[in-house]
């Protein structure tokens, strides 16, 4: 997802809160996984883990390598 601008902020947010939303559609074992790409990747990056580690549950993952950040659902153990 490449959001940048003025706007790209909300859009962001918004994306989050559909995947939430969604969150019972993705298959076990899938994930979803958003990459910060706009002209300053490491500051994006930086503010949303922020934003992830204050406002969302536990279920995101971050990989500080590719500037990303990820919703893995799991597999039952049964």
């Amino acid at each position: 997802m490449n959001l940048t601008g003025k706007h790209g902020n909300q859009l962001q947010v918004l994306a989050v809160r559909f995947t939430r939303q969604m969150e019972i559609l993705i298959p076990q074992g899938d994930s979803v996984f958003f990459i910060c790409e706009s002209a300053k990747p490491d500051k994006q990056f930086r503010v949303w883990k922020k934003w992830f580690l204050k406002h969302e549950n536990n279920q995101w993952e971050f990989d500080e390598k590719n500037k990303g950040f990820f919703f893995y659902r799991s597999k039952d153990l049964e």
